[in-house]
């Protein structure tokens, strides 16, 4: 998971459009930290030797190091695993040990972030020098646990110190998103104060009410807020779930009071992301009735025992060829109609690499959260619902969302951030009910990145009143909801 959480940090880097370099501690040479202006060190290993030119550059640098969990113990002991002096003396704090205390909560800039308890270890640590060493950061207990509160993200001198991974079991709330904004600090970039939000009326196909597509585009005129309409051409239910049986299939250039609809919507701000071409993978359960909207389209996916979604690696056929192909048609379909898109969503978020990479170049921009794997591209395999590959292989990946805009990710994908979900009345893959007010809480805490968006979309199934109360929420907080376009930073 290394690779993985390494390249979650080199993502975030693309906030900030400063290139970087991903490489194994055990390659490090002498004096290498001088060539580049930031060094983060993950320390994935348990235990794991370290190079002694890599020690000793460490404590000689004036570059800044940012350090992630295991090893800090090389530099901040002695070789008896006391305290060691000169460690204390120029980072302004001491490094006691491990710790499993249980800390649920993450405070920072006035702001409260979750932390999973099912990965409770953390690095514990003890300012001894107030002139030297700063906290941003501090990890607290669950609120009804007891327990002494303790450094989660510490500062001594050119010396950073986070007590665990931010990039593991990441939520919406999670203390992902303080390390996203501390990184202004770490990176000596400091962007100004802004919130920014975006809407996103969500899998609006052939199928959809142009009724209720016009109402909610009135209501989000009348609100002044313009939004996005993630479209989806070509709507396929190939075994007749929703249609008694009978195939159905309704393409969005052959349905004239959609398309009126879908004008409708421009005319009050609204503008057009495309949202795949079907939705859903030829006439196969993918993982559920191969209906447009409920299955993915670029990745293949099978249901467990219980029911929840297991990634099954890319379709068979992906290619360059073949991701071009199923593009083009959707562009096609649209263009068709006379209507045009800003800007790319993959459906579910899911795809191969080479399949982001192809969007990268062919779109804008694109909003979503984005799959990343250890491994250049996985190839079609059988994962499972932690993320890894069956049987024991070592490629990885982990899906990451953006509190703020990413100007070139891994993938080259310019990414317009999605960072706080959709109104979920009944759970989804073993998710619980996620309803306006969690997403205005969620909100809430993202006030802490300095330049954050609120980002989340909606269903237009659903009762308009869940979208006023999260436009209202959201703007209460002081975000302004955005219009976006490829010269949005």
């Amino acid at each position: 998971m290394g690779t993985v959480h390494a390249r979650s940090l080199a993502n975030l880097m693309g906030h900030f459009s400063v290139p970087c370099t991903i490489s194994p501690v055990e390659e490090y040479t002498a004096g290498q930290i001088e060539h580049y202006r930031t060094i983060f060190y993950l320390g994935v290993v348990y235990d794991n030797p370290l190079p002694a030119a890599f020690l000793q550059d460490v404590m000689r640098t004036t570059r800044t190091i940012c350090w992630f969990r295991y090893n800090l113990w090389r530099i901040a002991w002695d070789e008896r695993r006391y305290y060691a002096p000169a460690f204390a003396a120029r980072f302004g704090f001491r490094f006691l040990g491990l710790g499993r205390p249980g800390y649920a909560r993450v405070s920072y800039r006035g702001h409260w972030f979750t932390k999973y308890t099912g990965d409770p270890e953390v690095g514990l640590t003890e300012v001894v020098d107030r002139g030297v060493c700063s906290v941003p950061a501090f990890a607290y207990p669950a609120e009804d646990a007891s327990g002494d509160p303790a450094p989660y993200i510490v500062q001594g001198g050119n010396l950073w110190y986070v007590a665990d991974f931010p990039f593991s079991y990441v939520t919406e709330e999670d203390r992902y998103v303080a390390f996203a904004d501390a990184l202004h600090d770490i990176l000596g970039i400091r962007h100004l104060e802004s919130h920014r939000a975006l809407m996103r009326i969500e899998d609006v196909n052939p199928t959809t009410s142009p009724e209720a597509l016009r109402a909610i585009a009135d209501y989000l005129f009348s609100e002044g807020v313009p939004f996005l309409v993630a479209v989806v051409p070509v709507y396929e239910d190939p075994s007749g779930q929703y249609n008694s049986g009978i195939p159905m299939q309704r393409s969005l250039s052959k349905e004239p009071e959609f398309v009126e609809a879908l004008r409708y919507m421009q005319a009050r701000g609204g503008q057009i992301l495309l949202h795949g071409y079907t939705h859903q993978y030829n006439s196969t359960a993918n993982p559920y009735a191969g209906v447009t909207g409920e299955d993915f389209e670029f990745y293949r996916a099978t249901l467990n025992e219980n029911q929840g979604v297991v990634f099954g690696g890319p379709v068979p056929e992906d290619s360059y060829r073949w991701v071009r192909s199923r593009v083009g048609a959707a562009q096609r379909e649209l263009h068709q109609a006379g209507l045009f898109e800003v800007g790319w969503e993959t459906p579910h978020y899911a795809a191969s690499a080479g399949d982001y990479r192809f969007f990268g170049l062919r779109f804008r921009f694109t909003v979503q959260r984005v799959l990343y794997f250890a491994t250049a591209a996985p190839g079609d395999v059988a994962w499972n619902g932690l993320g890894r590959q069956d049987p024991g292989s070592p490629a990885y990946f982990s899906s990451q969302f953006f509190p703020y805009i990413i100007e070139r990710d891994a993938y080259g994908q310019k990414i317009l951030p999605e960072n706080l979900g959709l109104v979920d009345l009944h759970g989804w893959n073993g998710y619980g009910k996620w309803l306006p007010v969690d997403i205005i809480r969620a909100a809430t805490a993202n006030l802490a990145v300095r330049d954050g968006w609120a980002s989340s979309y909606f269903h237009p199934f659903l009762d308009i009143e869940y979208l006023r109360q999260v436009v209202q929420g959201v703007k209460a907080l002081g975000y302004t909801y955005v219009s976006v376009s490829a010269d949005t930073h």
